[in-house]
């Protein structure tokens, strides 16, 4: 960049099947993670200095309930500087839905058991989430209960979510605020469209014909205005607090804030200005960000996630780039992630309006994220979700025949809807139609050039 060093953002290898094993950045050893795979190819771990992620399925470890179906059993991680290990030990019901999240830390997660656990205890016939449980930290050396929520519904639409814990999360972690006691504190439109959330004290929220939010109100006169282009890409969001006004544009991969520029992504992080310095993102499996460092490894935020997104731990938040990636918003106590075909409230597992897919899933609650299982499966843009299969990447779940698109430096596409593969040929048919064959090529080569700016 300008007449500045050249800096590698991406430098892959793969194995001899395709899969990646390693990708490098910046040629420093330090931002340098390793993958391995299980014999179904199923991701087993990832390693690197700043950030180490270990899943178990059938393998057993003290309390854990083996799965042998392809659920995560349990998932350990370090990030950072961090010396500790964290993980949680999961279980699920008949259907795969997460049940319980307990957490743990040492090799064994036996040590400071059950701090930051996350529970649903229990859900109705159509998957809507009746009852959740959150522990978190409550004092500076103090952890105990922090949600403990009923939800009511009418349908698949939420009424009201009533808190009885007495304890109130301490520092930045993710927290349901209580702060309505009606019966219905929750409002929709004809189509399904959230319009009131009188426990985040908004007032009212307006639509376009994409169904997508173009205003948020809220009661104390703050608000949220959003701009879209005919295809429902973001263009602005115009923050107003009080007598302070934030304007957001998103022109392709550059966002200015009051006309600054603010970053500049790329898929290894971002630049950001003025300082004009690289980042890099470091992902877990579902490419949630757990840490960013700059171009010589120096650790600048490090993230923890409850299993439905929410943070229990985020330390020197730099950037807004969360969970999936994707971009959080908090403020005026909004806390929604933007997936793109509509928002997400990780505090309470739950989409604010219908899938703009839901005659793809009619089995499916569309309101419920990813089908109540946070752990395997992942929704990239709110519309369809995937899941990890046979490389242990994520992939289409449905979607129209032929459709790719790349996410998290892979490229993925659709594998049917029975989630079976077709035959090779076809496979290699729909990625021919869509990529030249030098980059499929190199696709199967094993390695990738660096990528230089």
């Amino acid at each position: 960049m300008d007449n500045a060093a050249a800096v590698t953002l991406v430098d892959n290898t793969y194995d001899e099947v395709g899969r990646l094993k390693s990708d490098g950045r910046n040629g420093n050893a330090r931002l340098k993670t390793e993958y391995a795979y299980n014999i179904r190819s199923w991701t087993k771990s990832i390693t690197g200095t700043l950030f180490s992620q270990t899943l178990n399925y059938q393998e057993a470890i003290t309390g854990n309930t083996p799965c042998y179906n392809g659920n995560i059993s349990s998932m350990l991680w370090k990030a950072g500087t961090e010396t500790i290990q964290r993980g949680y030990r999961f279980t699920y019901d008949e259907l795969s839905r997460l049940k319980d999240a307990l957490y743990g830390e040492g090799a064994t997660l036996a040590s400071n058991t059950n701090r930051f656990n996350e529970q649903i205890t229990a859900y109705d016939k159509m998957g809507n989430i009746l009852g959740l449980k959150r522990y978190g930290q409550t004092a500076a050396s103090s952890y105990g209960l922090i949600d403990n929520l009923t939800l009511t519904y009418n349908g698949n639409q939420l009424q009201a979510v009533k808190d009885v814990a007495t304890s109130s999360v301490y520092g930045n972690g993710t927290e349901f605020k209580d702060n309505s006691n009606q019966t219905v504190e929750y409002a929709y439109d004809k189509n399904g469209n959230l319009t009131k959330d009188l426990n985040k004290n908004i007032s009212g929220i307006g639509y376009n014909f994409l169904n997508l939010p173009d205003q948020v109100i809220f009661a104390d006169g703050n608000s949220v205005q959003y701009e879209y282009a005919a295809d429902g890409t973001k263009l602005r969001t115009v923050h107003k607090t009080g007598a302070t006004t934030l304007t957001t544009d998103y022109c392709g991969n550059a966002i200015y804030e009051n006309g600054v520029l603010k970053m500049l992504l790329n898929d290894a992080g971002y630049v950001s200005f003025p300082d004009r310095k690289v980042h890099f993102y470091l992902k877990d499996h579902q490419g949630n960000v757990r840490v960013v460092a700059d171009k010589d490894g120096n650790v600048e935020e490090t993230n923890a996630y409850y299993p439905f997104g929410g943070t229990f731990t985020s330390t020197n938040s730099v950037q807004p780039f969360k969970y999936n990636g994707k971009e959080l918003d908090t403020r005026n106590g909004l806390s929604w992630y933007d997936y793109g075909a509509r928002h997400y409230d990780a505090v309470i597992g739950r989409w604010h309006v219908m899938d703009p897919s839901t005659e793809k899933y009619n089995n499916v609650n569309s309101y419920a994220y990813c089908n109540n299982n946070p752990i395997k499966n992942i929704d990239i843009d709110g519309r369809d979700w995937y899941m990890n299969e046979s490389t242990g990447n994520l992939y289409f779940h449905r979607d129209s025949v032929g459709q790719q698109m790349t996410y998290n430096e892979q490229t993925y596409t659709h594998i049917g809807d029975n989630n079976m593969f077709g035959s090779m040929k076809d496979i290699l048919l729909k990625l021919y139609n869509f990529e030249e064959s030098a980059s499929l090529a190199q696709k199967h080569g094993y390695s990738i050039n660096p990528i230089q700016v």
